[in-house]
């Protein structure tokens, strides 16, 4: 995926400039004063639970701040995007969100626009994955789509989520290799490698870092990757791209905030941000989860979650789960 920064402009109706900037000023000052929450939409143990802990962490480490983690699983994200849009727009209740935000927002599960947050930092990238156990008959991408296309919904697959990254990633190798296939979801990315090795589903289609552990010490195997090239984390593990399989794409982890929080409190957390992702403790922990440090401020962030939108729109038309 290619992340190309845009310039984003904000409008303000000039009959409220006096006011915004009076507001904008009595919230920043001292900012923050209290203990700010970090909502992740996700449950305990998952992908986007470590690297919210792992924030909280080095926020309270690297800017000194009061950090309290609260999980808010369910909806497709929905609960965590209302949690944090019932407070007030005053950068205390920050959302630890992920890349299936479009696809909630595309089928109408999570009830709110793009506009009513602000994207503030995009700090992970990872990419997807086609695991299976380590006992499991199936050795290379091209066993799995050959046995689907030929014993039709005979596999039990699935992932995190209903309808979002990871089942778009099954979606399009099930167009390119002509097979069709169910979907068992998990509310957390944590329970997906897990149900695997449980004997709960056949092969899952996740990020690696769910089941890293797992992966590292053998017990799960994974059939391609969804980079570009070899992932250097990965490097034993030959890409869809290189097995015949042309998709390329990552799910990023971010945070953002309600939509009406002033731009002096945005400020403040961005450069609370700055300080982690410049410490070694932050990029030890995403060398560690083999994560990619992609590091996109508000503009490019924005314009990265409003293309996803429309590409998966469009998506979700095609396969008739929105009008």
């Amino acid at each position: 995926m290619v992340f190309n920064p845009t310039r984003r402009s904000v409008l303000a109706g000039l009959g409220a400039v006096p006011l915004v900037l009076q507001v904008k000023g009595a919230f920043a000052a001292g900012y923050p004063e209290k203990a700010v929450n970090l909502v992740v939409w996700a449950g305990a143990g998952g992908a986007l639970d470590t690297y919210g802990r792992q924030l909280a962490e080095l926020l309270t480490k690297e800017a000194g701040w009061t950090v309290a983690v609260q999980n808010r699983p369910g909806g497709s994200g929905a609960v965590g995007v209302s949690t944090v849009l019932a407070q007030p727009a005053d950068g205390y209740n920050i959302l630890v969100c992920t890349g299936t935000l479009t696809f909630g927002i595309a089928q109408g599960l999570i009830p709110f626009k793009l506009e009513d947050m602000r994207y503030l930092r995009a700090m992970q990238a990872e990419p997807s994955s086609v695991a299976v156990r380590a006992d499991s008959e199936l050795k290379t991408l091209e066993d799995f789509v050959t046995y689907m296309r030929d014993n039709p919904n005979k596999l039990r697959v699935g992932g995190h989520a209903p309808a979002g990254f990871h089942q778009y990633i099954l979606y399009q190798l099930g167009q390119m290799g002509k097979f069709e296939a169910g979907w068992i979801p998990h509310d957390a990315s944590g329970k997906v490698p897990l149900s695997l090795l449980g004997g709960h589903m056949d092969v899952a289609i996740m990020t690696p870092s769910s089941g890293l552990a797992q992966v590292e010490s053998g017990e799960i195997r994974l059939l391609g990757i969804s980079t570009d090239e070899r992932s250097d984390f990965f490097p034993d593990v030959p890409t869809f791209k290189e097995q015949g399989y042309d998709i390329v794409d990552s799910v990023w982890r971010g945070i953002a905030v309600h939509g009406q929080t002033p731009d002096d409190i945005v400020a403040e957390i961005q450069k609370a941000v700055d300080k982690v992702e410049a410490s070694q403790e932050w990029l030890d922990f995403q060398n560690r989860e083999k994560q990619e440090n992609i590091n996109l401020a508000e503009e490019a962030y924005t314009d990265l979650v409003k293309r996803q939108l429309a590409q998966q729109t469009e998506f979700l038309k095609s396969i008739g789960l929105v009008q």
